[in-house]
């Protein structure tokens, strides 16, 4: 449980990370929800598919934080890439034994990031693996059978470990039934040397879902990280990222959506911590936020004392469509170190007047004509997705969620 009152309260707005999420109402949220279990609302195949998509490769599915096998796929996996879960009521590989304790969701708000007993997706590669088909994790959310307005509380936890010199594509999905949902989500992963991962979180939970996400990843010399965040879903939703370069020439390239709407409230916070030298970062982050939506991003560059040839660099656009809508943004650099080359910039703005007439003269309908600005908008995010069938599945959740934003079909909250 969460440490409730004004302590919590807090100790907890003290944290610069946490400066633009709602504290106080996650804490009052997260406190009143109902624990889940492991015998909770029937999840089909079909309604994994339809909300998470279906790729190629191997699929995890937990639903409510707990290993759903019925509705995973684990076959024809190559020789040397372990996926599975782990926990109290899955008994770990001889792998597990060895690496699981490894890793630690570390020093955060929750104070048990563990789950009570909750299982957890685990992806290791061991060295030299190289499997081009992305791994699938599903992290379903669903509501208590009596529809508890409370909510219920999950903890998905995954672990990934990528062995030096290997090549694995992951993708994670964080989405689920309509309902109250409250997911304290936590990913942590090793990347070895030379190793490459790319890797895309979805959050497309329930329009009355809160989500809490925190993804911390370690580095290897010369390794690769590309990282795609797509947050769309939950009124409430923070994600927070943290990449640790602890090894030379490590390369990390991070890029994200925020679309908010109604009066959703989403957060990012993004910190790169270079504390070895020769190592590269790139962040491009961008956020189209609507109707009495609030999307904040935060993104913090730090580089160490004593490295050199640092090459980090940082974006962050924003789209506000509506005069109610509002965002946040904070570029943070903190440069401890000489030999450094560091950019940043932040922009807020709205559709471009000349670009809408130019559309409109040419018979476009103001509809679609906005649609199509916002989708030139954040299409170059949605490009940098390596794999093509996720790119697509990506980029027609992002078109139908435009489209009807832009149209007036989507649900809106006015007073």
């Amino acid at each position: 449980m969460i440490a409730s009152g004004a302590v919590a309260e807090a100790v907890i707005s003290r944290k610069e990370a946490w400066l633009y999420t709602p504290v106080d109402e996650i804490i009052a949220r997260t406190n009143a929800a109902v624990p889940a279990e492991r015998a909770g609302t029937a999840v089909s195949p079909s309604d994994v598919t339809e909300r998470a998509g279906r790729y190629d490769g191997p699929r995890l599915v937990f639903v409510n934080g707990f290993f759903a096998a019925e509705l995973s796929r684990l076959d024809n996996l190559p020789a040397g890439l372990w996926c599975g879960p782990a926990g109290a009521h899955h008994l770990p590989t001889h792998l597990l034994v060895a690496r699981a304790e490894l890793f630690d969701p570390g020093d955060h708000l929750f104070a048990d990031r563990r789950g009570n007993g909750h299982d957890v997706a685990v992806v290791i590669a061991d060295n030299g693996v190289h499997f081009d088909q992305p791994v699938h994790i599903v992290h379903f959310a669903a509501p208590a059978h009596d529809g508890e307005p409370t909510g219920v509380i999950s903890h998905p936890r995954t672990i990934i470990d990528v062995g030096h010199h290997s090549n694995v594509a992951i993708v994670e999905t964080y989405c689920g039934l309509d309902g109250s949902t409250v997911a304290d989500a936590s990913t942590t992963i090793r990347i070895g040397d030379g190793a490459e991962l790319d890797q895309c979180r979805i959050q497309i939970e329930s329009p009355v879902a809160l989500h809490i996400g925190h993804t911390r990843v370690e580095q290897g010399a010369g390794s690769r990280l590309r990282h795609s965040s797509i947050t769309v879903g939950a009124d409430i939703a923070r994600n927070a990222i943290d990449v640790h370069l602890d090894a030379p020439d490590a390369h990390t390239e991070l890029t994200g959506i925020n679309i908010t709407g109604r009066r959703q409230r989403h957060d990012t916070a993004v910190t790169i911590d270079h504390d070895a030298s020769r190592c590269n970062s790139k962040q491009r982050f961008v956020g189209v936020v609507d109707d009495h939506g609030r999307g904040s991003f935060s993104g913090a560059i730090i580089v160490r004392p004593g490295t050199v040839a640092t090459d980090a660099h940082q974006s962050n656009r924003n789209l506000v469509l509506d005069p109610h809508a509002e965002a946040d943004t904070r570029p943070w650099l903190n440069i401890l170190a000489d030999d450094v080359r560091c950019t940043h910039g932040a922009t807020v703005g709205r559709l471009d007047d000349d670009a809408l007439f130019y559309l409109r003269s040419r018979g476009i309908a103001l509809p679609e004509a906005r649609a199509m600005l916002i989708e030139a908008f954040i299409r170059d995010i949605i490009d940098a997705i390596a794999h093509p069938s996720l790119r697509d599945h990506v980029g027609a959740m992002i078109d139908a969620i435009t489209t009807a934003a832009t149209t007036g079909t989507a649900v809106k909250d006015h007073p």
